[in-house]
């Protein structure tokens, strides 16, 4: 568990972690408190029998039974404000650190380079910062903090009972923590797995979606649209068999513990009733502070198996998240790339892609002077779009150099020399913004710039400012 925390704490960085620790200890703050108000029944109720009976201490001289129950009230509703007030932000922390950590994900499975994309499939790579980030929410900080709220207000509770009946709460309390101790060690291993499946089902679900939304036309030709739903019925029953089993493995312990709370009743009851000495008011604050715990500390129990079965569901997310993080590449020290002057050379250059064994280009060596126009031709599998992703700095040659202006191109300079080039592809895309963002493409275009790229591309005529125009929304791809 601890290591687990440890992995979790180093997986969202040092100022995340320092935001949800604040929050875990406001929401134990706010179980002491409780722990508090439920302590104080018993000596305000041994207090007040001791008052009608003319032997209340001096301290209590001045004050009343109302007075008592009134200090009682303000000492819980004080506990219930604060754990309100604690629930509101331990929500408000796990949300917005949650979609925090799917945002830097995202960044930084952008920043990757090309060819990282290679060996990773992109629908994987959706399915962890949409679906996986947002159940590591749900998995793992959100009943971390519901644990380490509701633990120390069982454990503070159970030792106020400890003090005032040492024997029947060791009994019970042990007999408690054996039913649930072996449910869960029984429970390891299932709950694991079930998790493993829902991850792959997730992944498997964004795969299809995406091949089949991707590939509409197609899919449609081929009559593959069986196939697809079949494929994702079959990921979702995944998903709905492991749902199913850990909501039943979280409710088993339920049932065992309310056999328990009606044992002791039963066994209450059987003691008053065989008992030679008449259960007298001396039992009341006992029998009051026993309520009031048992109010709390049975449902506060059973989340504490509930939220430890679910971090133990949550637990795959956080070793996948960090098998993800390990597998990107950092960002490098970036470099200038002086305007081109002269032209771009290329020197016996080579590229393999990872996984094959021959090389996609091989030997290439050419110059292109500024101005002058070349063309790259060849057959299906020559190499023609690896060669142009060389040339961009998508690619970095295996074997040979890349020269600018007769001078060896360093990798550090691609993203500067990406700047200079102009690239219009062979399936051009279109992002579902208007048709003016789609020209502009993220850079700050002045309206006089937009209409005279429109004029160059002879696209002009067909924007005729009524029912087409440059705000016009173009829709998914295109």
């Amino acid at each position: 568990m601890t290591t687990n925390v440890q992995r979790f704490s180093a997986l969202i960085g040092r100022e995340s972690w320092s935001t949800y620790v604040k929050t875990y200890a406001l929401g134990a703050v706010a179980a002491l408190l409780e722990t508090a108000s439920i302590a104080a029944v018993f000596p305000l109720v041994a207090v007040i029998i001791a008052s009608k009976n003319g032997a209340a201490p001096a301290w209590f001289a001045w004050g009343s039974a109302g007075a008592a129950f009134g200090l009682l009230g303000i000492l819980y509703v004080a506990g219930l404000a604060l754990r309100a007030f604690a629930i509101h932000q331990t929500a408000k922390v796990n949300l917005s650190q949650g979609f925090v950590f799917g945002a830097r994900l995202f960044e930084q499975a952008l920043d990757q380079p090309y060819e990282w994309h290679f060996s990773n499939h992109s629908a994987d790579t959706r399915a962890a910062i949409i679906s996986d980030a947002q159940d590591m929410i749900s998995f793992v900080t959100i009943p971390l903090g519901r644990l380490i709220s509701q633990a120390v207000l069982v454990v503070t509770v159970t030792a106020v009972l400890l003090v005032v009946q040492p024997i029947a709460t060791a009994v019970f309390g042990g007999a408690i923590l054996v039913i649930y101790g072996v449910i869960f060690a029984a429970l390891r291993r299932p709950l694991k797995q079930d998790a493993e499946i829902q991850i792959k089902a997730h992944a498997r679900r964004h795969r299809l979606s995406s091949e089949a939304f991707a590939a509409g036309r197609e899919v449609r030709l081929s009559h593959l649209e069986a196939r697809f739903v079949q494929d994702f019925m079959a990921a979702c029953d995944q998903l709905a068999r492991a749902g199913k089993n850990r909501s039943v493995y979280t409710e088993l312990p339920k049932l065992a513990l309310e056999a328990l709370i009606f044992s002791m009743l039963a066994w209450v009851l059987f003691f008053a009733v065989s008992s030679a000495t008449p259960i007298g008011p001396g039992y009341l604050p006992s029998l009051a502070l026993f309520a009031a715990a048992g109010l709390k500390l049975f449902p506060m129990g059973h989340q504490v198996f509930v939220n430890l079965a679910t971090l133990r569901s949550g637990w795959p997310l956080v070793a996948k998240f960090e098998r993800v993080f390990n597998g990107f590449q950092p960002r490098g020290v970036e470099m200038p790339s002086r305007p081109l002057q002269d032209g771009i050379s290329f020197k016996d250059v080579n590229f393999t892609y990872p996984g094959n064994a021959a090389p996609s280009i091989r030997g290439i060596s050419f110059a292109a002077r500024l101005g002058q126009k070349v063309a790259i031709t060849g057959p299906s599998g020559a190499g023609k779009s690896t060669l142009i992703d060389v040339i961009a700095g998508l690619l970095q040659p295996s074997t040979g150099v890349v020269q600018l202006d007769g001078v060896d191109r360093q990798p550090a300079q691609c993203r500067s020399w990406q700047k200079q080039l102009r690239y219009c592809p062979q399936s051009p895309v279109l992002f579902d913004v208007s048709i003016a963002e789609n020209i502009a493409l993220g850079r700050s275009c002045p309206p006089e710039l937009l209409h005279a790229a429109v004029h160059l591309a002879c696209f002009d005529e067909v924007l005729d400012g009524r029912t087409l125009s440059l705000e016009t929304t173009v829709g998914e791809q295109g």
